[in-house]
């Protein structure tokens, strides 16, 4: 096949304007985060074969071949490595010590030089100059610039969940690629949780967790290794999490007799919903998966211990309660209150994690200062995203330092149908937490050292909506705390990131599938055939698969593309470019593309506040999100909804409500036909998770949902044979998207599904 090359212009430089301060759009130095200040020159640097690239010290070796593997992909040129001084025509790395932490200087004239105190700084400043890349066909030049930057704070994070679901190596080495693109330092792992123990513990095997088709969902110690380094390569560190007390259902109920405890009765684990805190076999144990965790995760500064949602009832019922809290004179936990042994175990964790030289991170979970005779360390630093466990302000004022990961906008969290928008991050403040729950009240607190900066915590999601979710919200969550003081209009940044989003579509996604038949091209939905083509305007190999779930396959179980991809079912579409020496180039790119038979058309409005709409919203004055058709619910359908949930929508008369990449509240019109067979008396029965719904039938109102308590409503309304349109309103209020009608006659025993009444549409 032969693969056309696309000419992209990412920027025309204005040659002969200057900007002082930050740079502004017009200047067309597209960078995200936005440069602290920068200075256009007249002239350009045109990069060609003849360019070196020199690094003054061995250290940064890495950082030399990362730049010439990004010149390499985007344009195909084989940048020359070489040591010694020249006049030009070259792209110098130097370190700097008097630099402040972080801060890099980027000047581009005859030569490119970047200057940093050390690496990571480093790898920020590379990639700004691969932002600032304009590139046509194999050629790419850089507008002559002077910049000065560093972040306004250095926290910036961002936490992927692979203890709910499984995640491929290749996910998170793209996750790593998007952070270093826009200068995000840490990568937050979630190893563990009730569902999963994905860390390897070969003193503890039964924690491996096998599939039954024989693959496992764990990592091995050789995959956290190359991950570690991968990660440093590009000026990231990652942070391992194992989630202590709580959240451990895997420790406590395989093996109680370390974790846990066992029940003389049955022989088996007690269900304590924790670690048993009151065994020091339990704290030996943690000290060895601290140490371990130490060894693996090498480059972090930081190791996080959950300490989150406890649960604290059942831990009193363990045999050696009572001793270990005499022992460690724990007299409030003696006397019932169980937190002050709760927060004696996070400072002996703490004390052991300081051990190894690294600093400890928990999640909002105790409250004030600690419990009873336990005082939390101030050493630990706090993430507050829930801000009910313990106040912001009460932290800080009690001198803790803290991280903001507030619900909205920075949790994402698929069981929730819950992302919130990037114009919602946009508007977030680092001292600012907002929440979907309306009993909690909005927070604001002072501006202080003691707010050390932000992370996006996304749990709870599947693997293959990692990177189209993070890629709109990272750099929005960078931008917001790289240059704090910068105030640019949204439409200022959002131009920014397309033109920033092009450089990464052509290193990372190099390879676009494209789709004719569709019925909404957004829906990816399709009625009859759909034919697939793959473009991509870097030179290689394009290969591609297809499949009904969900997997990364290897090159050899991947067709060279040659000629448009028809398919008649459902089906996932993983496309991948090889280079010729068949190294894959960039990650592969996914999408699922489902058939219907369409049976309603739909509007989806919105946006929704915040915290909801109390009532249905009137629909005229809200804007239209989108529109198409959709079809009715399905078996595997219901499946694939449910296995992306944490928490299931019922099944029975469940209708779709869910269009891909539409997150956070929304509300819904549904139009269509019905067919009724009998005449007579027809009982509905409405039913929403937080929301309400309301259906009309040639225009009456036949139903109105009044509750929302997830409880079923029940309505009767006479009907007459033939043929009647119908229209059902519906929206969710906060996180649960789950909408169920049913019907049943007066012969009748049972309801049944609404659609078996709707008719496909013409």
């Amino acid at each position: 096949m032969k693969l056309h090359f696309i000419c992209i212009i990412f920027l025309i430089p204005i040659l002969f304007s200057r900007c002082e301060g930050p740079c502004s759009v017009k200047t067309k130095v597209a960078v995200v985060p936005k440069p602290r200040t920068c200075t256009i020159h007249k002239g350009i640097f045109k990069v060609n074969d003849e360019t070196e690239v020199r690094v003054e010290e061995n250290d940064l070796l890495p950082l030399g071949e990362l730049l010439t593997d990004r010149v390499s992909t985007l344009t195909g040129l084989k940048l020359k490595t070489g040591t010694q001084k020249r006049e030009s025509n070259q792209v110098v790395f130097r370190y700097n010590p008097s630099f402040d932490e972080e801060e890099y200087h980027l000047t581009i004239g005859d030569n490119i030089l970047i200057e940093a105190p050390d690496y990571q700084s480093m790898a920020m400043g590379v990639a700004t100059l691969v932002q600032m890349a304009s590139v046509t066909g194999r050629k790419v030049v850089f507008p002559y610039v002077s910049i000065t930057d560093k972040p306004s704070y250095g926290y910036r994070s961002v936490m992927l969940d692979l203890a709910r679901s499984w995640h491929p190596v290749e996910t998170i080495k793209e996750t790593i690629d998007l952070l270093w693109f826009y200068k995000t330092r840490y990568l937050h792992l979630h190893l563990s949780d009730n569902r999963r123990f994905t860390f390897p513990l070969d003193e503890f095997p039964e924690l491996k967790t096998i599939n039954e088709d024989g693959s496992r969902e764990y990592y091995t110690i050789e995959e956290l290794t190359e991950l570690v380094e991968y990660a440093r390569q590009r000026g990231i560190a990652i942070i391992p999490e194992i989630d202590l007390p709580g959240h451990s259902t895997q420790l406590w109920s395989k093996y109680p007799e370390v974790f846990g405890s066992v029940d003389t009765k049955t022989g088996k684990a007690m269900p304590l919903y924790v670690v048993n805190m009151a065994k020091e076999e339990t704290y030996q144990a943690c000290r060895k998966i601290i140490n371990s965790l130490a060894a693996v995760f090498h480059t972090s500064p930081y190791i996080h211990i959950g300490g989150d949602e406890v649960y604290l009832e059942a831990i009193k019922q363990v045999p050696g309660y009572k001793t270990y809290c005499e022992e460690n004179e724990l007299y409030a936990a003696l006397e019932g209150d169980a937190n002050e042994l709760f927060c004696h175990f996070i400072n002996r964790i703490h004390r052991m994690i300081k051990a190894t030289g690294k600093q400890s991170l928990v999640w909002e979970g105790f409250h004030g200062t600690g419990a009873g005779r336990e005082t939390i360390s101030k050493e630990i630093t706090v993430i507050v995203w829930n801000a009910s466990y313990n106040h912001p302000d009460s932290l800080v004022s009690n001198g803790y330092k803290i991280v903001n990961s507030t619900w909205v906008p920075w949790y994402m969290v698929g069981a929730m149908n819950l992302a919130p928008s990037v114009e919602k991050g946009y508007q977030w403040e680092v001292t600012q937490w907002k929440h979907w729950d309306d009993q909690y009240e909005d927070i604001e607190i002072p501006h202080g050292p003691f707010i050390i900066g932000g992370q996006i915590s996304y749990w709870e999601q599947n693997y293959y909506k990692v990177i189209p979710v993070l890629r709109e919200r990272v750099p929005v969550l960078a931008e917001r705390l790289w240059n704090y003081q910068a105030r640019p209009d949204f439409e200022n940044y959002r131009a920014r990131a397309r033109q920033a989003d092009k450089i990464y579509s052509r290193l990372f996604q190099p390879v676009s599938i494209m789709a004719t038949n569709l019925l909404n091209t957004k829906d990816l939905t399709f009625h009859k055939t759909l034919e697939i083509a793959l473009s991509t305007n870097i030179d290689g190999e394009a290969r591609y698969s297809t499949s009904i779930d969900w997997g990364i396959p290897g090159k050899q179980k991947m067709v060279p593309y040659k000629n448009t991809i028809s398919i008649d079912e459902s089906t996932i579409v993983t496309a991948q470019l090889f280079d010729r020496d068949g190294k894959r180039v960039g990650f592969p790119t996914q999408q699922y593309f489902r058939k219907i038979e369409p049976a309603y058309n739909y509007t989806v409005f919105g946006p929704a506040p915040t915290k909801g709409w109390g009532e249905i919203p009137g629909f005229k004055k809200l804007d239209v999100l989108r529109k198409g058709v959709t079809g009715k619910m399905t078996p595997g359908r219901l499946e694939k909804i449910n296995g992306e949930l944490f928490a299931k929508v019922k099944r029975e008369g469940h209708i779709e409500t869910r269009f891909p990449g539409i997150y956070n509240q929304y509300a819904l019109e549904l139009t269509g036909r019905l067919k009724i067979p009998s005449g007579g008396t027809y009982e509905w029965q409405l039913q929403t998770w937080d929301g309400l719904a309301e259906i009309y039938v040639d225009g009456e109102l036949i139903a109105k949902g009044n509750n929302f308590e997830n409880e079923p409503e029940y309505f009767k309304t006479d009907m007459t044979v033939g043929i009647h349109s119908f229209s059902i309103k519906y929206y969710y209020k906060q996180i649960q998207n789950q909408l169920s009608i049913q019907y049943r006659t007066g012969d009748m025993q049972e309801f049944q599904p609404f659609e078996d009444l709707v008719i496909p549409l013409k």
